[in-house]
């Protein structure tokens, strides 16, 4: 049962009516991830929104206090290179209307490519200022490394990163790119695994989210991931 009402009331009345390939399984992970004594302040960042389904779900929870980001090429689909999602802004800002908690109110939407220097994400979003952040980008082996390295500097201290796709077989090159990624000693890494998911934090909290996921009602058993010790939910 989920604790978070706001995380209720979005399964409910919001979550299915948003176009998306987000899983439910997300909720009860999320609403874990709030409970918890740690990573309180900040809000969230989504590379990826397509209409927003994903992003309005991090959103539940963030304070009213803090600015959330949504990082998206929306209808700028020529630079969609891999075709992965179409979004629209009209769209977006129309559901945050409907089912957003905040009404699209601490929702800062910047159009462009996560990849773009001119968009100065670090300096727009702050450095080690995010609650949580997910990835759902572009799909290339490019895109996520870069996506991994911008995450690893917005996110805070004890914030958590969630990658998507990392195991669709359509989109190999998120692998690789975690591969990539992983293979270069990061202090981003990941704690647990599922439901086409890769959960992240900083290297001082994995054995933090280690042992709160291997909790969760949806945990299966510890595996190796890139020589990290994760939980396969």
């Amino acid at each position: 049962m989920l604790k978070n009402k706001n995380l209720v009331q979005y399964l409910a009345l919001g979550f299915k009516e948003v176009e998306g390939w987000c899983g439910e399984q997300v909720f009860t992970t999320l609403d874990l991830l709030d409970s918890l004594d740690i990573n309180k302040i900040g809000g969230c960042l989504e590379i990826g929104i397509h209409h927003g389904q994903s992003y309005m779900l991090l959103n539940q929870v963030i304070d009213a206090g803090a600015t959330s980001y949504a990082v998206d090429i929306f209808d700028n689909q020529e630079m969609n290179i891999d075709q992965s999602g179409v979004g629209s802004l009209a769209i977006f800002k129309s559901n945050l209307e409907k089912y957003d908690v905040h009404k699209g109110a601490n929702t800062v939407s910047i159009v462009g490519d996560s990849t773009d220097p001119s968009l100065k994400l670090e300096e727009v979003v702050g450095v080690g200022s995010m609650r949580f952040i997910s990835i759902d980008g572009g799909h290339t082996p490019e895109h996520t490394v870069s996506d991994l390295n911008l995450a690893c500097r917005l996110i805070n201290n004890q914030g958590v990163v969630i990658l998507d796709d990392v195991l669709h077989h359509h989109w190999p090159g998120v692998m690789e790119g975690v591969g990539r990624f992983l293979h270069g000693y990061p202090t981003l890494v990941p704690f647990a695994l599922g439901h086409n998911k890769l959960y992240l934090c900083k290297i001082s909290y994995q054995a933090y989210y280690v042992e709160a996921f291997s909790k969760c009602s949806l945990a299966t058993r510890p595996v190796v991931f890139y020589g990290h010790r994760i939980i396969a939910l």
